[in-house]
């Protein structure tokens, strides 16, 4: 078992001392917030459960001081509303029931009130030519907020919490003021370094008379908003840093990225940019004060951020999607259980895409977030009648089913017919900048031993099979089959020296391809093997029948993803009507703009259509066996096929209900 050091060592934080150096940071899942801006609970059970593992700090989302700063996109606590008090203190007495310091994090949300009528402090002409309602702030209205920032402060002592975090960063208000893309004002709050920071400091000055000095403030900014030309960057950090101090700041949690305007990918990385990718701005804060320093991004392993703190190049590390997905990570962490953790894959389909598609954050690899305060867990706990389950398929959902089931009592025996579990999750991890994508299967491996699941590879279930297992409930995740998509694809009797391969082949088997490859399917399986193939430098077209590239990918991975095969070459093509093969291997694309000849394709790859591999389902139904289809073998609609967050959800909650 790995002995963390130096994370488990307490620090002190104004007159606050914390007991290790694991932060929960603030985090906006968009769910248990009401209409009113009020708590419910499951917003308080989502952090209790956290709580429990006993993080230093545990940051409550943001929360808005004024109503022109509230996204419309998710609700956010209304702090300028005595009304939302009680439920405040409920939730932070619920908290309190561990040994956690908890704070509030206080925010106005600027240019994120958009598509609403909203402020900035300057007006931006590319926003105003772009039709978006924004003006600039006026000095009456700075006053406002000042002290809408310190009213909030006063109400969140109120509620209990044991700090209070000012959020200047992430291209909210604050940040928009201290960075000159957004403020272009002439008054004594635009221009120079000095102007553009007295905002911040105003707010600073609120809190702090508000709150006294026993409370400690802590102030989120920015390293890099990585916008380009005009934006606040390291340097401006470091200047802005020991003044902060001196303003009696307690500390600083250091970030980056904007919460639009392009570097979104930054602000919630996927695992295309490398663990612990901007620890570094921290460690450059470091040098300018002695106050604590929190870094944040991409840390998802307690070593790494042991490491970290051992270096001296922060005093506390924030992982939030660590959080999110081992809400017991920090509790493992401390008895030395590392290899219990279940890993985050910074795969964002189910964290900050959650948000963007559906208005709620899930986990690609924790199915109860969210619904926490629904399910009851207990380890241990059996069912009345342990039944005998049989799982055929060992990728992410027959694990997950399997893992659930074992968890309630049943006795479990998975089968697989290769010779390894994990299925298309194992050739996932094959792709370039994505091996991470397979941390889970590990993890996975060990929870089935230490449940006393039975795991047969190498084993088809057939009908043989079930009759001499003689099972309870039968449950198929098999799968998908990739499958010739026949009329997209006319003339295959014409192909002659060019080769065929099925998607799953050419990984599984690592088959050797020419050196001019078409690649037919556009989503996130044919993108990615593009990337793949283009690794070792052969000429990729890629087709899509849609009018969208990777549509079941996240955005922050798309964005890599495409910048990746760009950089390489890669020929796309969407909206394409059909693919031609004619006589002497002319293969030809058929698209709105006519008939294109891709030349010298030695190689296709069917990376698209699939099909339900469901074949048990029939002659389970025969012998009337109880069965229940999960993952891809169910047929997902739309953007869910094929992901790992749908194959994870379904298998858990087919798991808990047999």
């Amino acid at each position: 078992m790995a002995k963390l050091k130096y994370l488990f060592q307490p620090v002190r934080i104004g007159a606050m001392e914390v007991k290790n150096r694991i932060v929960m940071p603030a985090m906006d899942p968009g769910f248990g917030i009401d209409e009113e801006g009020c708590i419910t609970p499951q917003l308080t059970e989502f952090l209790v459960e956290r709580a429990r593992s006993q993080p230093s700090m545990i940051i409550a989302g943001s929360a808005q001081v004024h109503p022109l700063g509230l996204p419309p996109v998710m609700n956010q606590v209304h702090l300028w509303d005595e009304m939302v008090l009680p439920s405040l203190q409920e939730m932070v007495k619920s908290v309190h029931r561990y040994d956690v310091k908890f704070g509030a994090q206080i925010n106005h949300g600027g240019l994120t009130h958009l598509p609403q009528p909203s402020v900035c402090p300057s007006v931006i002409p590319e926003m105003i030519q772009a039709g978006l309602p924004v003006r600039e702030v006026s000095k009456e209205e700075i006053r406002e907020y000042v002290k809408a920032f310190g009213v909030a402060a006063e109400r969140c002592v109120r509620a209990g919490f044991d700090f209070v975090e000012i959020h200047a960063a992430h291209s909210y208000l604050i940040n928009e003021f201290l960075t000159p893309r957004y403020n272009r004002r002439t008054d004594e709050y635009g221009g120079s370094f000095d102007n553009r920071i007295r905002f911040l400091l105003e707010v600073i000055h609120a809190v702090r008379e508000e709150v006294g000095e026993e409370i400690p403030v802590g102030v989120r900014l920015n390293g890099d908003d990585f916008i380009g030309e005009g934006g606040w960057n390291l340097a401006d950090l470091c200047r802005l840093a020991p003044i902060l101090e001196k303003e009696r700041v307690n500390y600083l949690n250091i970030t980056v990225g904007a919460s639009y305007y392009g570097s979104l990918h930054v602000n919630i990385a996927p695992m295309y940019e490398d663990q612990g990718a901007f620890v570094h701005f921290s460690e450059e804060v470091k040098k300018h004060v002695s106050i604590p320093v929190i870094t944040v991004g991409r840390i998802k392993n307690p070593i790494m951020a042991d490491k970290i703190i051992m270096e001296g190049k922060a005093d506390l590390v924030a992982m939030g999607r660590a959080q999110l997905a081992d809400p017991d990570m920090v509790d493992k962490a401390r008895k030395g259980e590392t290899t219990e953790i279940r890993l985050c894959l910074a795969e964002c389909l189910g964290c900050i895409e959650g948000i963007l598609r559906q208005g709620e954050a899930s986990c690609a690899v924790n199915p109860r977030v969210g619904r926490e305060y629904l399910i009851e867990d207990i380890e241990g706990e059996k069912k009345a009648a342990a039944r005998k389950v049989l799982v055929a398929g060992a990728g992410c959902a027959g694990l997950e089913t399997a893992r659930r089931a074992a968890f309630a009592g049943h006795m479990v025996i998975l089968c697989e017919s290769r010779g390894w579990i994990g299925g298309q999750l194992r050739l996932a991890a094959k792709m370039p900048k994505r091996e991470e994508i397979g941390d889970i299967l590990p993890w996975y491996e060990r929870q089935l031993n230490k449940l006393g699941v039975e795991i047969r590879l190498n084993t088809t279930v057939n009908e043989d099979l079930l009759r001499q297992i003689s099972t309870d409930v039968l449950v198929i995740a098999t799968g998908s089959l990739p499958e010739v998509p026949l009329g997209f694809i006319e003339g295959l009797d014409n192909i002659k020296d060019v080769e065929l391969l099925m998607v799953d082949e050419l990984l599984e088997e690592e088959r050797l391809t020419g050196e001019n490859i078409l690649v037919i399917g556009g989503d996130q399986i044919g993108l990615q093997v593009a990337d793949y193939l283009s690794e070792s430098g052969k000429k990729i077209y890629v087709v899509e029948k849609g009018a969208h590239f990777a549509e079941k990918m996240a955005s922050s991975d798309r964005h890599y993803l495409m910048g990746r095969i760009i950089s390489k070459g890669v020929k796309r093509c969407k909206r394409v009507q059909r693919i031609e093969i004619l006589p002497m291997d002319e293969v030809w694309m058929v698209n709105g703009s006519g008939r294109e000849r891709l030349p010298e394709i030695d190689t296709i790859v069917l990376a698209g259509d699939r099909r339900p591999n469901i074949f048990l389902a029939e002659m389970a139904e025969r012998k009337g066996i109880e069965t229940h289809v999960v993952g891809d073998a169910k047929g997902f609609a739309g953007r869910d096929q094929g992901t790992v967050s749908a194959a994870i959800a379904a298998g858990y909650d087919v798991g808990r209900q047999i």
